[in-house]
C-alpha cells in the first residue's frame, strides 16, 4: 500500500510538474504581494498560512499543506485552500495543489487553483522564509 501511494504521488508530481512546463503564461495575469501569517510544523511538513490583497477577490487567506519528500528534504508536494472576501461581502473559495522546492529560505510553489468562480488558475509563489514575505503571480487559462 505504501509503495502505491509513493508511486501515485510520484505519477501527480510528475504529471503537474510537465503541466506546469507546459504551460506558456502569455495575456493575462495578476501578482499580488503578501505576508506570511503562520507556520505550523509537523513530522511529515507543516502548514503555512497567507494573507493579501487580491484585487477582484478582496482580501485573501492561503494554507500550504506541505509534505516533504523523504528522499529530497528540500522539495515535495503540497495540497491548501484559499478564501477571499471582496469589499462587497462576495466570498469565492478554491483548492490549490503542487509541488514546491526550497533553496536556502526561499521556497518556490508551482500549483493549479480551481476557484469557485469557474477559473482555474496556474500560481508561481514564492516566499520568503526570512521575511514572511510572499509573491504570487496567477495565470488563468
Amino acid at each position: 500500500m505504501k509503495i502505491f501511494k509513493l508511486m501515485f504521488i510520484a505519477l501527480l508530481t510528475g504529471l503537474i510538474s510537465l503541466s506546469a512546463m507546459a504551460h506558456d503564461p502569455k495575456g493575462e495575469s495578476f501578482t499580488l504581494s503578501g505576508k506570511v501569517t503562520s507556520v505550523e510544523l509537523t513530522e511529515e511538513g507543516g502548514v503555512i498560512t497567507v494573507s493579501a490583497e487580491a484585487g477582484r477577490y478582496g482580501k485573501v487567506f492561503l494554507t500550504y499543506n506541505v509534505k516533504l519528500n523523504p528522499a529530497l528534504p528540500n522539495q515535495g508536494y503540497f495540497s491548501g485552500r484559499g478564501i477571499g472576501i471582496d469589499d462587497e461581502g462576495n466570498r469565492e473559495a478554491g483548492s490549490r495543489q503542487g509541488v514546491f522546492r526550497r533553496e536556502g529560505s526561499i521556497m518556490n510553489f508551482y500549483s493549479l487553483d480551481d476557484v469557485s468562480d469557474g477559473r482555474l488558475n496556474y500560481c508561481e509563489t514564492v516566499i520568503n522564509l526570512r521575511t514572511d514575505s510572499v509573491e504570487m503571480t496567477f495565470y488563468p487559462f
